[in-house]
């Protein structure tokens, strides 16, 4: 039973497997592949292909074996899990991979020749050596040997394939070597810069653009049409952006989001993929990131809130305009710095602003307190905009003496305080 028979399609196209066929048809992978066949054909040596999760790694390796495997001259050895305990382990089971179809098949032995459990690293190595001449010199045959998961590549064992990558005659070498690896192998071989200067081919797979992605899509989507139909726009162009938006451009997020939106049109019963269908798509499995994220945001933004507050609070409920006690914040600050270091000189109170009841108010100051720069020739300025620390409606009636004087006798140049006055400019009537 086909479950995407409604869309006109024989097979998954979005399978999960690095299935060669499906080969993201892009411009950097067409050319990498292209760019490895030819580097290993002419017997150029290391090449090195790195990325992040989900750029294609996998799938590239699977196609470049496919496109090589056809070609009886070619000896070519794929090695999957290349993480090994030790050098010498790491060397049995490249020895073991180079003479098993020479001794394995034929004679029915397990190990390769020369790969007893006595021999040592050295041993090893020479029987590498002697096994590839045979193969690339006598037998003519282009020896390859391909890795995925090349992270899991110690650096002992990097430098071990820098060794065999010496075992060369004067026309070329003897051992072609592909590393597919994630990004986490860049600095461990730009700490070996011996092995980093002997790489002929390095590329780095990168997210896919808009167009790519709908390429990509396009591509599936025909693979998996019956031959003789013609191609399918499964995929509606409001819903090809959603999918690259939501995936970031990497060809496995894109897969993955892409078949959970074709099983919810076919759930749907509908024929073609369209936005609403991709949004529904990423809510079934990939929104959980997603709604992890929002729900921190909410809670970070409650708890900034709840900071606010308490701290408006702790200021005696007044906010920042009153303290404690209905004391003006700005007379507490000076009579702090009074009590701090006031020895009698007026002076010390010129380095801020001077807080001066309004031009014409002679009692109560019913606007609220307003802080007025003093001026040269010694009458208040004209009142700044925004430096009112209360509103009309709410600002506090302070009457107070400074010295003896009421406020509205003040002079104009501003309070003076004289030694043993008290710190508290403004006291409440």
């Amino acid at each position: 039973m086909n479950p995407y028979a409604s869309l006109s399609v024989d097979c998954e196209p979005f399978s999960n497997t690095p299935d060669p066929a499906f080969l993201a048809s892009t411009n950097q992978h067409a050319t990498c592949l292209q760019e490895l066949e030819i580097s290993l054909r002419l017997r150029r040596g290391l090449c090195v292909v790195t990325g992040d999760i989900g750029t294609g790694k996998t799938t590239l390796c699977r196609s470049l074996v496919r496109a090589l495997s056809g070609d009886a001259d070619i000896d070519l050895h794929l090695m999957l899990d290349p993480q090994c305990d030790s050098t010498e382990e790491f060397l049995r089971v490249l020895l073991a991979s180079l003479t098993k179809a020479e001794q394995g098949v034929h004679s029915g032995q397990e190990q390769g020749e020369g790969n007893e459990p006595g021999l040592g690293p050295w041993q090893l190595k020479e029987a590498i050596k002697q096994q590839l001449f045979r193969l690339g010199e006598e037998q003519k045959r282009l020896v390859v040997l391909i890795i995925d998961e090349g992270q899991k590549l110690s650096p002992e064992n990097l430098e071990t394939l820098r060794e065999l990558l010496n075992y060369e005659t004067n026309a070329c070498k003897l051992l072609q070597i592909a590393i597919f690896a994630q990004s986490e192998l860049e600095p461990v071989l730009a700490a070996m810069p011996n092995l980093a200067d002997r790489i002929n081919l390095r590329r780095k797979l990168l997210p896919l653009g808009l167009g790519e992605t709908a390429a990509l899509i396009r591509h599936r989507v025909a693979v998996a049409t019956a031959e003789g139909q013609p191609p399918l726009k499964l995929f509606r162009p409001l819903a090809v952006l959603a999918v690259h938006r939501i995936s970031g451009g990497s060809p496995r997020k894109i897969v993955r989001l892409c078949h959970k939106a074709m099983l919810e049109t076919v759930l749907r019963g509908k024929t073609r993929i369209g936005l609403r269908e991709v949004l529904a798509a990423r809510q079934t499995g990939d929104s959980l990131g997603f709604r992890s994220r929002l729900a921190r945001a909410s809670f970070g933004f409650a708890a900034t809130c709840a900071l606010v507050l308490a701290l408006w609070l702790s200021l005696g409920g007044g906010g920042p305009v009153l303290q404690a006690g209905g004391q003006a914040a700005g007379v507490g600050a000076q009579s702090a710095g009074h009590n701090a270091g006031y020895n009698g000189d007026s002076s010390a109170l010129d380095a801020g602003p001077t807080l001066r009841p309004e031009a014409g108010v002679t009692r109560a100051l019913p606007r609220g307190v307003s802080l007025l720069p003093a001026t040269d020739e010694g009458r208040p300025g004209a009142a700044i905009p925004g430096l009112t620390l209360a509103p009309e409606s709410t600002g506090p009636a302070l009457r107070g003496k400074v010295q003896g004087v009421p406020l509205g006798d003040a002079p104009a140049s501003g309070p003076s305080l004289a030694p043993g006055a008290p710190s508290t400019l403004l006291q409440p009537s």
